[in-house]
């Protein structure tokens, strides 16, 4: 003898009346097909998530107060190519925030500083992501010590900050954070 069918229940969740846009089982998180039946939502209404590429940089100084800036190649993309920077560079997922920072320094001066702290956050947008740039403020002892500079930036200038303004950045962002960490009264 077989079993008698149970009536169909609807699946739980997928018809119990108007839901908040991003929860579960909600017609801009649902699954589309001839099995669920939900129509596929318009792309006006289509939730994306935005996720920030994280960048650490430090807002170097020697004991003399100069400011360490470092030139992106010739051969960088044409908008940021011969423009400045900080030390720093991306933060890998395995790194932890303040020493990833002190090795990228490492590399790409050969300077070892002082431990970093925060010291300011700015972001921007590029074509291709969102960027959430993290600045530590850091030292080294001397006044404008020798480097060994890596292939990835093409020139090392310490500068004051009166000087600042003079050279292009990369990213406006980057100077607004320095005069910001830098002027009298602010450390």
């Amino acid at each position: 003898m077989s079993k008698p069918k149970k009536p169909h229940r609807a699946r739980r969740g997928l018809n119990r009346g108007p839901r908040r846009s991003g929860a579960p089982n909600s017609p801009d998180t649902q699954k589309t097909g001839p099995k669920t039946g939900v129509k596929k939502p318009s792309t006006a209404t289509t939730r994306l998530r935005h996720f920030y590429d994280v960048r650490q940089y430090a807002v170097l100084t020697d004991e003399a107060g100069h400011i360490l800036i470092l030139q992106l190649p010739k051969e960088y993309d044409e908008t940021a190519a011969n423009t400045w920077t900080l030390p720093g560079g991306k933060l890998e997922p395995t790194d932890n925030p303040a020493e990833g920072l002190l090795r990228e320094i490492a590399e790409e001066t050969g300077l070892t500083p002082t431990m970093p702290h925060i010291c300011g956050i700015a972001r921007w947008t590029t074509r291709a992501s969102k960027k959430l740039g993290v600045f530590y403020r850091t030292a080294v002892k001397g006044t404008k010590p020798a480097l060994k500079l890596s292939d990835e930036h093409q020139r090392a200038v310490w500068v004051t900050l009166a000087e600042l303004d003079s050279f292009p950045f990369h990213r406006t962002e980057m100077v607004a954070v320095v005069k910001s960490t830098l002027e009298p009264g602010k450390e």
